[in-house]
């Protein structure tokens, strides 16, 4: 049986899988329970997979949700895929904009490192002293331990906080441009993707997938997806890579401006 965006099992076949790939995300999105998958066996004997609401299904609370097809269900998360994948145009100006705040975070943090960088070399010049004195006798060794200990102490937090800066940046930077790879091809993976990646997708992407009653689709993303999906980003990355080409920028300033408050930049490390 062929489905909008690829080959599926027919409704009958979808009766020999034992747990079905949406179970576990899909939720009703009249009154939030999960969907659970329930059987129904026509005049005929032909037996239909349904999503129904697990409150209305044992008779909790008042919802009203109709039970679906799972195949319906199917078709309605592979449509929404395609409002889940973002355009080149867009995929590139957030990306432009985001590594041109990473960028401005870190000259920030140059001052510090500069800094922490003075203070290791100091601590060094120390140690030689150190051990120069003691070895001309001015400095028992019980001292020079002590002081050897304070020193090697200040020098691993220098060289952590030092490497913890650059790793934090390199990591947010990766995890940047992987999650929006994954975005700018979503439909196209889903579309061909077998049932067992077609959930890892989901898990990844979605804390939960509502189904309305009028067929619409909500999502709760994850991090940093919930970040990099907003309308309000897409937006301002655009608005910023037309003031960068009009200014024949590659990075203009994004101090000040809805970046910071809008692109959740902390969660992509």
């Amino acid at each position: 049986m062929q489905t909008v965006l690829g080959t599926h099992r027919s409704a009958a076949d979808a009766t020999q899988v034992h747990e079905h790939y949406l179970k576990g995300t899909v939720f009703c999105g009249q009154c939030g329970s999960r969907l659970i998958v329930c059987n129904a066996k026509s005049s005929q004997g032909t037996i239909y997979p349904y999503f129904v609401c697990a409150s209305r299904h044992g008779g909790r609370g008042d919802c009203t949700r109709q039970a679906m097809l799972i195949e319906q269900v199917e078709r309605l998360i592979e449509r929404f895929y395609a409002k889940v994948q973002i355009d080149p145009e867009t995929i590139e100006a957030v990306s432009a904009m985001i590594h041109a705040r990473f960028d401005e975070m870190m000259a920030e943090g140059a001052a510090e490192l500069a800094d922490l960088a003075s203070r290791r070399t100091q601590l060094g010049g120390e140690q030689q002293k150190l051990l120069q004195a003691h070895y001309a006798g001015a400095i028992p060794l019980d001292l020079l331990k002590r002081e050897q200990d304070r020193i090697t102490a200040s020098l691993e937090t220098i060289e952590y906080r030092i490497t913890a800066h650059h790793d934090h940046y390199a990591d947010a930077r990766a995890n940047l441009d992987d999650s929006l790879k994954l975005l700018s091809n979503a439909a196209d993976i889903y579309e061909h993707a077998d049932d067992a990646n077609r959930r890892l997708l989901n898990q990844a992407l979605f804390k939960t997938i509502d189904i309305d009653e009028d067929n619409d689709v909500r999502v709760g993303y994850r991090n940093p997806y919930d970040g990099l999906s907003i309308p309000g980003l897409h937006a301002d990355a655009l608005s910023w890579a037309a003031e960068a080409k009009k200014m024949g920028q590659a990075e203009p300033s994004t101090k000040g401006g809805p970046l910071v408050a809008s692109s959740h930049l902390t969660r992509l490390g």
